[in-house]
C-alpha cells in the first residue's frame, strides 16, 4: 500500500504468532462466508434477507446486566442506550455495527456494547439504523446523525466517542461529512471528541483503489472485492445519493476529531486506507492508521478470536486514555 510520507501509519497488535489465530482463519475461509456477498444485487440481498430473518432485528434486552433505554429516532428507528451503572455517566460511546448496509445487528453486538461500556467507564448508544434493502445510504447517515444529536442533550460533544466497525465505521465517517454539510448551510453543530473506525469501506473510485482491492481480494477471507462495486447499487437503492456518501474515503473531514483507523493487511478494505489518510491530510485533520500485519477484516473488534484481543484492548485503551482513566483490561 502506498501512503504519503506525511501520513502517520503505525503497527497494531497482530496474531501471526498464534497458532489458534491461524487455525481460525482457515476455518472461516472453509465456511465460505465470503460467498454470501458474491452475486448480483438481487442475489446478495436475498441471501442477506435470509440471515436477517434469524433474529437480526431490534429486541429490548431483558437481563439485569445494565439499565437499557430505547430511544425512538425519527419516530420509527431504535437506538439502545446502555448504562452499566444503571444511571447516566459523564462519557458516552456511539457504537455503530457493520454488515455491509444489508445485515442487521445480532445479539452479540449488544453484549459487546455492554463490554465496551464496562471497560471504558462510559454509556454506550447503539443505533439500529435501517438496512439498504428498503433505504438508501443517506437515510442511514441521517438516522445515525439524529442519534448523535440526541446524545448532545445529555453529554458534552468532547465527552462523546464515535466507534464503529466495517460499514458502521463508514457511516460514522459519513456523519462527519454530513455535519460539515449542515454547518456550511448555517448550522453550528459540534464534532465528537474522538473517532475510531475499524475497517471502514468505501466505493472504489480511483485506479489505485481498484487495483488494490483486486490484489487484496486474494488474501481476504470475508469481503470480496466484487461486493464493493455491488454495494454502490445497493446503497443508492435506485435514488440519487451524493457521491461523497458512497465514496466515503473521499468525504469532507474538515474539523474531524482525532481519528484512529484500524485495518488488517489481509483485508480487501485496506485498499482505502491511503485514500482516507489523504482526505484527512487535505482537510487539515489528524488521523493515525493502525495496521495489523496479516490480520483480517474487523479483527480489532473480535476480542473472542485468539490473536485479536490485544488489538481490541488497544482500542479500549485509546478510549480510556481519552476519557482520562487508568486502564484495567
Amino acid at each position: 500500500m502506498r501512503f504519503d510520507k506525511r501520513d502517520k501509519v503505525v503497527k497494531a497488535p497482530d496474531g501471526l504468532e498464534s497458532p489458534l489465530y491461524r487455525l481460525t482463519k482457515k476455518v472461516v475461509k472453509a465456511m465460505k462466508m465470503k460467498e454470501s456477498l458474491v452475486g448480483t444485487k438481487e442475489e446478495v440481498l436475498a441471501k442477506a434477507a435470509k440471515m436477517n430473518a434469524k433474529n437480526r432485528h431490534f429486541s429490548m434486552p431483558t437481563d439485569n446486566k445494565a439499565h437499557y433505554t430505547d430511544h425512538l429516532i425519527q419516530g420509527q428507528y431504535h437506538c439502545l442506550e446502555i448504562n452499566i451503572e444503571k444511571k447516566r455517566r459523564r462519557n458516552a460511546v456511539l457504537f455503530v455495527f457493520g454488515g455491509g448496509m444489508i445485515l442487521g445487528s445480532d445479539s452479540g453486538d449488544v453484549g459487546l456494547s455492554g463490554k465496551i461500556g464496562g471497560i471504558t467507564g462510559s454509556d454506550v448508544w447503539f443505533p439500529y439504523y435501517p438496512m439498504c434493502h428498503e433505504h438508501d445510504m443517506l437515510e442511514n447517515v441521517k438516522m445515525v446523525f439524529e442519534c448523535y444529536k440526541k446524545m448532545l442533550r445529555y453529554y458534552k460533544p468532547e465527552n462523546i466517542v464515535f466507534l464503529g466497525f466495517s460499514s458502521g465505521a463508514a457511516l460514522l465517517l459519513d456523519v462527519i461529512t454530513y455535519i460539515n454539510e449542515l454547518n456550511d448551510g448555517g448550522e453550528n453543530l459540534p464534532m465528537p471528541g474522538l473517532l475510531i473506525p475499524i475497517s471502514p469501506g468505501s466505493v472504489p473510485v480511483t485506479d489505485d483503489e481498484k487495483a488494490a482491492i483486486a490484489r487484496l481480494d486474494k488474501r481476504d477471507i470475508m469481503i470480496p472485492a466484487e461486493y464493493m462495486y455491488t454495494a454502490r447499487e445497493i446503497m443508492c437503492h435506485g435514488r440519487e445519493v451524493p457521491e461523497k456518501y458512497l465514496a466515503t474515503a473521499h468525504g469532507d473531514f474538515r474539523n474531524a476529531p482525532m481519528t484512529h483507523f484500524y485495518y488488517g493487511t489481509a483485508e480487501t478494505l485496506y485498499a482505502f486506507a491511503p485514500s482516507y489518510a489523504e482526505s484527512y491530510r487535505k482537510a487539515g485533520a489528524k488521523c493515525i492508521i493502525h495496521v495489523g500485519k496479516g490480520m483480517h477484516h474487523c479483527y480489532a473488534m473480535q476480542y473472542f478470536i485468539p490473536g485479536c484481543k490485544p488489538a481490541f484492548n488497544e482500542v479500549m485503551q485509546l478510549i480510556r486514555n481519552y476519557f482520562g482513566k487508568e486502564a484495567k483490561i
